[in-house]
């Protein structure tokens, strides 16, 4: 029997634990028709291990719609194998061993963490040969980072996968002779409508007298959804009244109560792509004195219902849970840490040195 009927005969895949993909939004707008050829590509076509990217601005939806596919049925079904890793800005090898690794084998992160590269590597190499595997690799940056990592992908001929996130359309084009670009297209005015309404009322429909200003508020969102998103975490916190989403058409920081505003802020001096583990993040809100007292309540408590307050906004995104479904990790958008930096730095909250 061959080395592929072998795999095939392996049944359904083997399910990554962690480290999961980011918690996203659950819906989706003007993205069915990309993700169904993105699914063809992922398990059809050929049986080279293949590179496939998916190429877009910051704010487009590429990790949202790559947290789709990887959870897709027919993906599940198809690869025995799957990891998921953020590479960002900051490439940084062993974490990103580290990461797919814990995927691949369910390790726990303090079990090989002393590990050099090469040991993670080898690791890795033998873990992943003889199966077929999709690695997802978000927010990869440039060429180099694929050119220290791709030799530990081996290629079987049993279709396995690596589908990238980027920013940059030659990280895709430059990494594989038979690699395949998707731009990601910008919304329609009626899709970044259609995301407004559904995350504003969810199964409601818009009242009449909001529909004029709703609509103009999904044409200034410019086709991005991120800009959709964070604007629709506003209004729906607020009064249906038609004078109040007039001033939606403002920056959404502005309407952020003040003592969520440096709480917010806080997030322009963390790195990109970072999750930071809530717990942590209460600590230094409190330390930094940004955290009002409150009657029979501790200051932790208090900070925590304001991490909930940014949430509920889609200003921050919950990267991984508790077994008891409280927050466990959370991030930003690493658009939105760029507003909170630039900001924070124009008001004097902060300064952001780079060493």
């Amino acid at each position: 029997m061959s080395m592929k009927n072998n795999i095939d005969a392996a049944g359904m895949a083997e399910v990554a634990k962690y480290p999961e993909p980011p918690i996203l939004e659950d819906i989706v707008v003007g993205f069915d028709n990309v993700a169904i050829e993105i699914v063809e590509q992922l398990v059809g076509e050929t049986e080279q291990l293949r590179i496939i990217s998916i190429v877009g601005m910051p704010g487009l939806g590429k990790t949202t719609l790559a947290n789709k596919l990887y959870d897709h049925p027919s993906v599940l079904y198809h690869f025995h194998k799957r990891a998921w890793c953020v590479v960002s800005q900051t490439y940084n090898k062993n974490n990103v061993l580290i990461d797919i690794l814990r995927s691949i084998k369910n390790y726990k992160r303090e079990t090989i963490m002393n590990m050099d590269d090469e040991s993670l590597a080898e690791d890795l190499y033998k873990s992943l040969k003889g199966w077929r595997y999709l690695i997802v690799m978000d927010d990869i940056w440039d060429t180099k980072s694929w050119d220290d990592l791709k030799r530990y992908f081996p290629d079987d001929g049993i279709g396995s996968r690596i589908l990238f996130t980027t920013r940059n359309k030659e990280v895709g084009s430059k990494a594989s002779s038979n690699s395949v670009i998707n731009a990601l297209p910008f919304l329609l005015e009626a899709e970044c409508w259609e995301l407004l309404q559904r995350k504003v009322f969810q199964d409601e429909n818009c009242p009449q007298e909001l529909l004029d200003i709703g609509k103009q508020i999904a044409t200034n969102c410019h086709g991005l959804p991120l800009a959709v998103v964070v604007i629709a975490g506003v209004l729906a916190n607020m009064d249906n009244k038609e004078h109040l989403w007039q001033k939606i058409l403002e920056l959404s920081y502005k309407h952020l109560p003040m003592h969520l505003k440096p709480c917010l802020l806080y997030f322009g001096a963390l790195e990109e792509d970072k999750e930071i583990p809530v717990r942590k993040l209460i600590w230094l809100w409190v330390a930094e004195g940004y955290i009002k007292k409150e009657e029979h309540k501790s200051l932790e408590d208090v900070a925590l219902e304001y991490v909930v307050k940014l949430i509920d906004r889609s200003l921050l995104l919950v990267s991984e849970r508790r077994f008891d479904g409280g927050i466990k990790t959370c991030k930003i958008h690493d658009l939105l840490r760029e507003m909170c930096s630039r900001i924070a730095e124009e008001n004097n909250f902060l300064k952001v040195v780079k060493l």
